[in-house]
Formats: structure tokens, C-alpha cells, sequence
């Protein structure tokens, strides 16, 4: 009989973490069973709390300096969740380039939404100017919420604090959604948090950045929002809070206060990414392109023909190392505060084996990815409109000129390509083929995985 422990004891011993969670299999933490209790007189309750849980909550707003903290055990999909709840039933103005749990809360919560899009450099988004948002606010008057993704899954930064300052002067709600920035405003390396640039919510995962256990998360907000967000938060978690993962985020909090792992960590990673940039045939992302940007992000892209997730299956078949996530046409590794020098030196020995077998193009002969302006599929109805209308399947090929009637994505990052409600564009098939020629699954909400623009899709009756 299979054994999914065995499996995982397996897995963690062969290959070497270039990915989430931040804790890199090395933070040492004692979780044994006889810890797995819920909320009780002893242990406080998460949703009303009074003891340990409060003290711990408050000890996270005092060191990201926010008004008011909520951990999270159900991930950052709670806090975003919970967070587009609380902020009424207004309209929303949101970057096309949010995370599927935007998408669900949306239409969970029938929240008409309005989309702006940044540029896009190969498969990343860059970063959202603020003029966006101004131009938004002001061609949709019935907007009373801003969603923003900063930093991206790739570590791309927008301009939170001008985007705040827009969003306070028309008295629109600022939601940031800082999953991956948990880590920001703890050293200059790294960019500032949104929690101190004027966003009304932030959401952060401690797991993917931190040393803590998947699932815990932390939601920050202005104290004036901290009772609908609670309220909320109540809907959309268990109701038996794992007390391992609170244990798990306390133990995080307790690290960063009582010990600076950061200057190491800068300069383990500013090593590394010296070294790789001298790379033939591997261009690294960098800052340069954007407002501002996580040097934390590992984001490689390959000369041609060379696909991100042939560099992936080259680093774990040649290493052992398994990176984060590969696009079609880059690839992802992640670092955290608890990597060390010898996992840095490997995936560099890694990256050196693989850069001789992409090629010998110098560096300076790379143009690396070029941003282009990025067409979004023509809106007919709100996702939530689209969920409840009848529904068709016909092949993908076949698809163009119709409406959607389900999400199509890929996961990792899961930034819907498609979304109930929108026309399906002519150049999809083109897309799901190019996901599927570089080995890389599509799903689609109601038919599952897409193998290739062969399969099929569902569809509603245009209105």
C-alpha cells in the first residue's frame, strides 16, 4: 500500500528545495501529534481572543507596524477571501494579473469587477502604473475597491504608495495582496511593505517566503476595517484552527523578533545573483524593467529553443533541485532566509552545467524578454453571471467568438488565461497548444486538465 509519509520522507531526502515554503526543510520545529488540539479554555479561540492568540496577533502588528493583525491558518486565499467580503458590494477595480482566489471571492461575492492590465515580459507581468488606476477610477465611477498583486508570484513590485494615495483621494479601498512579500520591510535589499505605504488590507503567506508551515498566513489592516474583516475571516476559515500551524506562526514571529537573519541572507543572495547573471544563454530577471522588484525571485529565461520546464526537468535530473515553477519560456527558483551557501553553490553548479548545454551566446548578445501590451478577452458578463447560465461544451478549436462559461489557468501562478463571462479570443487554442507543446497542464474549472487546444470547453448562450 502507498504511504504518503514514505513518500514525502523520500522526497525530502533526494532533492535539494529551490521552492516554497520559505522554512527550506531546515527550521527546526518540534509539531508532535500531542500538540494537534483546537481552540480550548487553555489555547484561546482564534475568532474572539483574549489570551496567547491576542498577544501573538498583536506582536505581529508590531512588527510589520500595521493597525491591526489576524494570522491565518487557511492561507492567503482566506485573507483574500474574507478581505473582498469585507469591503462591501461596490464595484472592483483589479490588475488582470490577480491570483484564482480573487477571481472566486469576486463572484462568491457578486462584486462586479473592472480589469486593468500591466505589461507583460515574456510570461511576467510587470508592474501596474498608477495612471492605470486613476484612469480606472475615473471611467468607472461605481468603483469602490482597488485589488492589487504586489509583489507578483515572480517578485515584481508595483507602486503601492502613489496607488494608495490615488485610492484615498476618491475614498476607494486599497486591498494588496502581498502574498509573496511577507518578507519586505525587514532589510533595505528588499522592498518596502505595502502594510506601511497606505494599502486599507494586506495579505501575506508567511510559508512562502518565512520559515513557517504551509497554510499560515497573516492579514493586516486599518483598525476601521478590522471587524468586518474578522467577521469574515470567521466565514471563510475552519472552525478548528489548527493549533500546530498557530504554533507554527508563532515560532516565525518569535525568530524574526529575537534574531536578524537578513544581512546573511543578502549576501548569500547577492553572490548568487552576480554569479548567475554572467551566464551564457540564461538571461536573470532583474529590477531594471520595473517600479521595483524582489531579488529574492530567482527568474531565469533560457535562449531558444530551450523552454522553461526543460530547464526544470534539467536542474532536477542533473542536481536534484527542484525549482518553484517553470512558463513556457522561464523558470522560477525561490530563496529564502534559511537557505544556506551549499545550496546556493549547487544550484549555481546546477545552473553552469545547464547554461554550457543551452549554448554559448554571451551575455551582452542577449535581448532578454521585451514588454508587450497584453489583449484582454472582451468582457460579456460577470463570472458570477456566467456560473449560473446554461451551459454548452464544445472543443477549444471550435471555441472562438464564444462565452466562456468556466476559468482556464495554469497552476503555478494561477492568474486565469480565460474567465467566465469573457468571449473566448481566437488566439486561445494557439495559447492552450503552447502551454501544452512546453509540458505544461492547463486546467479548466468544470472539464479539468486541457492536454491541448484538442480538448474541450465550456460555453454559455451569448445574452
Amino acid at each position: 500500500m502507498m504511504s504518503l509519509l514514505n513518500d514525502l520522507q523520500e522526497y525530502t531526502d533526494s532533492t535539494l528545495p529551490m521552492h516554497m515554503p520559505g522554512g527550506k526543510r531546515r527550521f527546526r520545529s518540534q509539531l508532535p501529534y500531542q500538540w494537534d488540539v483546537t481552540d480550548l479554555a487553555a489555547t484561546d479561540d482564534l475568532y474572539h481572543p483574549t489570551g496567547l492568540l491576542k498577544e501573538l496577533q498583536e506582536r505581529i502588528s508590531d512588527l510589520w507596524h500595521a493597525e491591526r493583525s489576524f494570522v491565518l491558518v487557511n492561507g492567503s486565499t482566506a485573507g483574500i477571501l474574507a478581505a473582498v467580503r469585507a469591503t462591501g458590494g461596490g464595484a472592483i477595480l483589479a490588475a488582470r494579473n490577480a491570483h484564482r482566489s480573487f477571481y472566486n471571492a469576486a463572484e462568491l461575492c457578486r462584486r462586479n469587477v473592472f480589469y486593468i492590465c500591466p505589461d507583460r515580459y515574456g510570461d511576467v507581468f510587470g508592474s501596474v502604473d498608477p495612471e492605470q488606476i486613476r484612469t480606472g477610477l475615473e471611467a468607472n465611477p461605481s468603483v469602490t475597491t482597488v485589488f492589487l498583486t504586489s509583489p507578483t508570484y515572480e517578485g515584481v513590485v508595483s507602486d503601492v504608495a502613489s496607488i494608495a494615495d490615488i485610492c484615498k483621494s476618491r475614498h476607494v479601498t486599497l486591498i494588496v495582496d502581498e502574498a509573496h512579500g511577507a518578507h519586505f520591510g525587514f532589510s533595505p535589499l528588499f522592498p518596502k511593505s505595502a502594510v506601511t505605504l497606505g494599502a486599507d488590507i494586506v495579505i501575506q503567506s508567511l510559508h512562502k517566503t518565512l520559515p513557517a508551515l504551509t497554510q499560515t498566513a497573516v492579514l493586516h489592516c486599518k483598525a476601521a476595517f478590522a471587524d468586518d474583516v474578522l467577521r469574515e475571516l470567521a466565514v471563510f476559515q475552519t472552525s478548528s484552527p489548527s493549533y500546530i500551524l498557530l504554533a507554527s506562526a508563532d515560532e516565525c514571529v518569535r525568530y524574526l523578533q529575537e534574531s536578524d537573519p537578513f544581512p546573511a541572507y543578502e549576501e548569500r543572495l547577492l553572490r548568487l545573483r552576480d554569479s548567475l547573471d554572467g551566464l551564457n544563454g540564461l538571461h536573470l530577471l532583474s529590477g531594471n524593467r520595473f517600479f521595483d522588484y524582489d531579488p529574492g525571485k530567482i527568474v531565469l529565461y533560457p535562449d531558444p529553443p530551450f523552454t522553461g520546464p526543460q530547464c526544470a526537468a534539467f536542474l532536477r535530473k542533473e542536481a536534484n533541485i527542484e525549482t518553484e515553477y517553470a512558463s513556457p519560456c522561464c523558470f522560477l527558483a525561490m530563496t529564502s532566509v534559511c537557505d544556506t551557501d551549499d545550496l546556493y553553490s549547487a544550484f549555481l553548479r546546477a545552473s553552469a552545467l545547464l547554461s554550457k548545454a543551452i549554448g554559448d551566446r554571451p551575455p551582452e548578445s542577449r535581448p532578454g524578454p521585451v514588454p508587450e501590451r497584453v489583449s484582454l478577452p472582451e468582457k460579456v458578463c460577470e463570472p458570477f453571471e456566467a456560473r449560473c447560465a446554461e451551459e454548452n461544451i464544445c472543443s477549444i478549436s471550435e471555441s472562438a467568438g464564444r462565452v466562456s462559461a468556466e476559468y482556464v489557468w495554469a497552476y503555478p501562478p494561477g492568474i486565469p488565461l480565460l474567465l467566465p463571462g469573457e468571449r473566448i479570443p481566437a488566439s486561445l487554442p494557439e495559447q492552450i497548444d503552447r502551454y501544452a507543446r512546453a509540458g505544461i497542464p492547463l486546467y479548466a474549472s468544470l472539464q479539468g486538465t486541457l492536454a491541448g487546444a484538442d480538448g474541450r470547453i465550456c460555453v454559455i448562450p451569448d445574452p
